[in-house]
């Protein structure tokens, strides 16, 4: 019964514990805040996002249509096997060719990636540079040199371009907004983690009601802390002394 004793904690305790530390909750979620903003604000680099979209179209042998079922589920199935056609030091050494090897085929493939969330035969290659305008000629040249890659690779099918790349009006990393939230999170729950653990780790009686929960033994009287109250009581008395001082000496 003891031990349960000694494990329970109550609403009101809570709402005490909160008190006591509120101002170290608040103060470090905030401070947590304002360095994540200003470090992802001013020192993380910013890059751009410029994207292409890419139609696969084919005309399967002896067919002299493309939209039916067959071909549809054809070009459907053939987008992830481009993309990995094209997630290839071939397609890179091309595209850094014809951006006049201002970047290697390593960088290249480093700002590029390809996805094919609609899983139909629409693909997009996304290119992630850190000014506007690069990811822009980077996504223009990807658009230029894919189409011919991949008829290298296979006769039956072919890319259209379906979206030009555009240049992006705002940095698509780093996320100011979504990395300050973060942080103060973050500040918010180790300041409460603090001071519950310090609060677990005091073992001193803090209130009245302690004794009785733990010890049950209840509080008749308490001594108050003077300890603020010392230079104030010292500055009284030496006052008085000096009064009755010049009263003697007024006689």
């Amino acid at each position: 019964m003891d031990n349960e004793k000694e494990i329970e904690i109550s609403i009101k305790d809570i709402f005490r514990i909160f008190k006591r530390g509120l101002w170290i909750i608040v103060t470090t979620a905030v401070v947590f805040g304002i360095i994540a903003f200003g470090y992802s604000k001013f020192f993380i680099q910013k890059t751009y996002t410029s994207q292409v979209k890419l139609y696969v179209e084919t005309t399967k042998s002896g067919e002299s249509s493309y939209n039916d079922l067959s071909s549809y589920n054809y070009a459907t199935s053939l987008v992830n096997t481009y993309i990995e056609m094209l997630q290839t030091n071939n397609f890179y050494d091309k595209v850094a060719n014809n951006l006049d090897n201002k970047y290697t085929a390593a960088q290249i493939g480093s700002m590029i990636s390809f996805n094919n969330e609609s899983e139909t035969e629409v693909f997009t290659a996304s290119v992630r540079a850190k000014t506007p305008t690069e990811a822009k000629i980077i996504a223009d040249s990807v658009a230029s040199v894919a189409p011919g890659v991949i008829s290298t690779l296979e006769d039956n099918a072919k890319l259209k371009i379906v979206d030009n790349a555009t240049i992006p009006i705002a940095p698509t990393s780093p996320n100011v907004s979504k990395n300050t939230l973060l942080a103060f999170g973050i500040g918010l729950v180790l300041a409460i983690i603090y001071i519950f653990v310090k609060e677990a780790l005091d073992t001193k009686i803090k209130y009245d009601e302690d004794m009785l929960e733990i010890y049950d033994i209840p509080v008749l009287s308490a001594i108050p802390d003077f300890h603020g109250s010392a230079v104030n009581i010292s500055a009284l008395l030496n006052s008085e002394q000096n009064s009755g001082s010049a009263e003697s000496e007024g006689e």
